[in-house]
C-alpha cells in the first residue's frame, strides 16, 4: 500500500523530524503531553503547515490536499457531528468526495458491520457510550478506504477490556486491508502487548525508534515516559502464574511464570502506583515510605521516597494525590505496586 517518509519536518511543535514507516507497518508514537505526537499525525494527514517534506511511496505530497492523501485520521476528540446519525457521520467523508448514493450506501453499510455498529446506525453520538463513539469515529475513517490509518489516543477513557477489544479489531482490519497504522499515545497498557515498532517523541524530537521491549531498557527513555523501573536482583516462582521479585530489601509479587534467567527489571506506569496516607487493607506489594523530597513540575509530582533503606524516585500525576493529607517532606506514606499493572522485562 503506502510507505511514508518524513524528511526534516519542522514547525511549531516538531524539530527536524526524520522517520520512515514501511508499507503495512503497525507503529506506535509514544511521548509525554506536548511532545509533538498529535502534530506528527497532522503533518502526515496534511492538516497543519510544516517545513520539510513528506513522501508517500517516494512521491512528495506536501502540496496534496488532505482529502486526496488517502489518509484516515481519527483525532483524540473524535470530532463526530452530534447533529448527525451514526450512518450520516460515517457517510460524510464519502459524500464530500462526490461518490454516488448507491456506492455510499454500500460502503457505509459494509463499514458499520465491519466495526460491529450497524445496529447503531440511526442513533446520535450523544446517545452512545464512549466505546461506541470510538467505533463510529474509526468507521468514518475506514469508510473512505484509506491506505494509512492515523489514530490519536484512540482508547483514552475506555476500560481496559474495551481497549483490548478495539485494538484487536483494528489489528484484524489492518491486516485484512493491508493498512499502514500509526497510533499516537502516552498509554503503555496495550503498547507492550503489541511490541511493535515504537517511536518516542520528546520536545518535538525523535529520541527513540525501535521495538518496545528494547525501549524499556534505556534509562534516558524512562526519564521521559511516566514509568517506574526497578532492577531485579533475583526472582523465584510462586504459584498461579506469580513469582517473587527481590529488589534490594523489597519483595514484590509479579505476574511471571517463565524462566527467570533473563529477568532484568520490573516496570509499572507511574499513574498505576497507589499512594495513601493510611495503611492499605490489602498488604501485598505495599510498603511504608518516608518522603525525602517532593516538588511539582507542570501536572506531575516528583517524589523521592525511602523504602526499606532504598531510595525510589517516582513521578506521579497530580490528580492521583489530589486531596492527599499532609503530603510533605518527612511524612510517612504507603506505596502499593498493584500486581496487575506490573510488567517483567
Amino acid at each position: 500500500m503506502t510507505e511514508i517518509e518524513i524528511v526534516n519536518v519542522r514547525n511549531y511543535a516538531l524539530k527536524n523530524v526524520n522517520l520512515e514507516f514501511k508499507d503495512k507497518e503497525f507503529s506506535i508514537i509514544l511521548g509525554p503531553s506536548g511532545a509533538g505526537k498529535t502534530t506528527l499525525l497532522k503533518v502526515i494527514a496534511g492538516v497543519v503547515k510544516y517545513k520539510g517534506h513528506v513522501y508517500f511511496n517516494g512521491k512528495c505530497v506536501d502540496n496534496v490536499f488532505p482529502g486526496e492523501r488517502k489518509v484516515g485520521y481519527v483525532p483524540q476528540s473524535l470530532a463526530l457531528f452530534n447533529h448527525m446519525t451514526v450512518w450520516d457521520n460515517v457517510a460524510f467523508g464519502l459524500k464530500v468526495r462526490g461518490i454516488s448514493e448507491k456506492i455510499v450506501h454500500e460502503k457505509v453499510g459494509y463499514t458499520l458491520k465491519l466495526m460491529d455498529i450497524y445496529h447503531l446506525r440511526n442513533k446520535y453520538p450523544l446517545k452512545l457510550s464512549g466505546g461506541e463513539r470510538q467505533r463510529v469515529a474509526i468507521a468514518r475513517a475506514l469508510a473512505i478506504e484509506p491506505e494509512i490509518l492515523l489514530l490519536d489516543e484512540p482508547f483514552s477513557n475506555l476500560h481496559v477490556s474495551l481497549k483490548l477489544e478495539l485494538l484487536s479489531k483494528i489489528i484484524s482490519i489492518s491486516k485484512e486491508k493491508g493498512l499502514n497504522v500509526i497510533i499516537a499515545t502516552h498509554n503503555l497498557d496495550y503498547t507492550e502487548m503489541l511490541n511493535e515498532r515504537t517511536v518516542v517523541l520528546n520536545d518535538g524530537k525523535v529520541v527513540y525508534d525501535g521495538l518496545f521491549k528494547d525501549l524499556l531498557l534505556g534509562k534516558e527513555i524512562l526519564d521521559i515516559l511516566p514509568i517506574v523501573s526497578l532492577h531485579v536482583d533475583s526472582i523465584e516462582p510462586l504459584t498461579n502464574g506469580l513469582s517473587l521479585a527481590r529488589i534490594g530489601n523489597l519483595k514484590i509479587i509479579v505476574p511471571w511464570e517463565r524462566e527467570s534467567n533473563n529477568v532484568r527489571a520490573i516496570i509499572i506506569p507511574s499513574d498505576k502506583i497507589v499512594l495513601s496516607n493510611i495503611p492499605q487493607r490489602v498488604q501485598a506489594n505495599t510498603y511504608p515510605a518516608l518522603v525525602r523530597d517532593i516538588h511539582m513540575v507542570n501536572s506531575w509530582v516528583n517524589l523521592s521516597l525511602e523504602i526499606k533503606d532504598m531510595l525510589l524516585e517516582i513521578k506521579v500525576p497530580y490528580s492521583s494525590i489530589r486531596g492527599f493529607k499532609n503530603l510533605k517532606k518527612g511524612a510517612i506514606v504507603y506505596i502499593k505496586f498493584p500486581i496487575r499493572h506490573i510488567r517483567v522485562i
